[in-house]
């Protein structure tokens, strides 16, 4: 540049004014062509970047990798070239480090001029999702519903995220939005409806789970839950075929048995609760509770069929591996009991048939004539007679109950009833167990007569050195 300096008043030659003008000309084309040059370097990048697009789509990584490679070498913080490269490091399974290239770039300050944030979060989360980040992925996606709270994607993928946490109380927050937002997302009916089973909204729970098995007839979970809800229904022939379906799952197997052996034997049908929990107790997996609790329920059955030996070997299975578990300890005491004494562990080894000359040699010591024998059950069975000695007063009912369980209350009052119903004077009760302080206050209250396991040792050992002396 020239500087020419006129005093005031000095006359302007005309070559001067030529001069300034070529000066000024070359200052011009100069600053122009910079321009140009540095237009046609910026230019250059973003059509760089634009071929190494085309490279990636053609699945030519090398190519792509080069070209990019030599962008950020001019320029490293370029966020086109680096979004481009973090997609070539998830094409090629580089996953970890396309999560810390992704998560750099959103450090940069002009992200925001050439990527849309959200979609950068979207790849973080199935990022997040390939590595088993979980907690990572939940978070992503709770970012992208910052940016739009109805996304569906984002809704349904957190929700299972969340689901498979076990995070129930959210999950239905979120799978909600997801399936109201796109019902054709039939695979969020099961986690809502497991969710709600588990928030207690049970009504809410089976029609989900109902849609669920709809959809797809063999999800087995959905099965489990509908048979949970069915079970606490009480409506036992809809519930015991669900878990009929649930059981042929591995997962569910010993779950189910369990359900299914907790139905029979709240309905007392003891031989079906022992005969489907056999089957599943060889694959018990030790002292959890799940499976202390399985052994107990079998133990319990094999106590109601009076199979004293088999309750016995399962209440000291589990007291191996917890003595403290319920009452095992004292069961195993009373049985243990039981077993080492021949005069009372012959009531339950004969069959009651086998009983009857016992139970005619009971009555007729307390001087009475059998007239009538009525069976309620394998182990329970009454008597009427009338007393030898006063023939003229009405008979009485002789109940005989072979258990090893406590006589309770109310099983004194529908002995009463009994009485009643065959118009008898009073009752006599004889059991191989013993009675409860409220039974023994019952049946005191209407002269009923209690003859416990005591009595029965004591007769029976009398029989016994009857028969030594013939």
């Amino acid at each position: 540049m020239v500087l020419i300096i006129l005093r005031e008043g000095a006359p302007r030659p005309a070559w001067n004014m030529a001069l300034i003008l070529r000066v000024a000309t070359f200052i011009i084309i100069f600053l122009l062509g910079m321009g140009m040059i540095l237009m046609i370097r910026r230019l250059q990048i973003p059509a760089r970047v634009r071929k190494a697009e085309q490279l990636f789509n053609e699945n030519d990584m090398l190519g792509a990798n080069e070209i990019l490679r030599f962008i950020l070498e001019k320029k490293k913080d370029y966020v086109p070239a680096r979004y481009l490269r973090a997609q070539i490091l998830i094409e090629q399974k580089q996953f970890l480090l396309a999560i810390s290239e992704l998560n750099a770039i959103l450090q940069l300050p002009d992200v925001h001029q050439f990527v849309n944030e959200v979609d950068i979060h979207y790849k973080l989360a199935d990022l997040y999702n390939q590595t088993q980040q979980w907690q990572k992925e939940v978070e992503e996606y709770k970012i992208i519903l910052t940016f739009n709270p109805g996304d569906v994607k984002a809704n349904y993928r957190v929700g299972h995220a969340l689901y498979r946490q076990g995070k129930h109380q959210d999950v239905k927050q979120y799978l909600l939005v997801a399936y109201e937002g796109d019902p054709t997302l039939s695979d969020c009916l099961l986690p809502l409806g497991v969710s709600c089973y588990h928030l207690a909204d049970y009504e809410g729970a089976e029609t989900y789970l109902l849609k669920a098995v709809e959809f797809s007839p063999n999800q087995v979970e959905a099965h489990f839950y509908l048979g949970l809800i069915y079970k606490a229904k009480r409506d036992f022939e809809p519930a015991i075929q669900m878990f009929e379906n649930a059981r042929k799952d591995s997962r569910y197997f010993e779950k189910s048995l369990f359900h299914l052996g907790e139905i029979y034997f709240e309905n007392s049908l003891f031989d079906k609760t022992v005969e489907i929990l056999e089957q599943g107790v060889g694959r018990l997996k030790g002292d959890d509770d799940d499976s202390l609790a399985y052994r107990y329920l079998l133990a319990e059955g094999y106590e109601m069929l009076n199979k004293i030996s088999e309750a016995v070997y399962h209440w000291e299975q589990i007291a191996k591996k917890n003595s403290n578990f319920r009452s095992v300890r004292t069961k195993l005491e009373d049985y243990t009991r039981i077993l080492n004494n021949e005069n009372i562990k012959m009531l339950f080894t004969q069959s009651m048939e086998e009983l009857q000359p016992l139970m005619v040699e009971i009555i007729s010591g307390l001087n009475y004539n059998i007239i009538s024998k009525s069976t309620i059950s394998r182990d329970e069975q009454y008597f009427k007679g009338f007393n030898i000695k006063r023939i003229n007063e009405p008979p009485i009912i002789v109940y005989f109950n072979r258990t090893t369980r406590e006589i309770s209350e109310g099983q004194i009052l529908e002995f009463q009833k009994l009485i009643n119903k065959e118009k008898c004077k009073s009752g006599i009760y004889i059991t191989t167990s013993k009675f409860s302080l409220k039974a023994k206050s019952a049946a005191s209250s209407r002269l009923i007569e209690l003859l416990d396991s005591a009595y029965l040792i004591k007769t029976v050992e009398k029989m016994r050195t009857k028969i030594q002396k013939k």
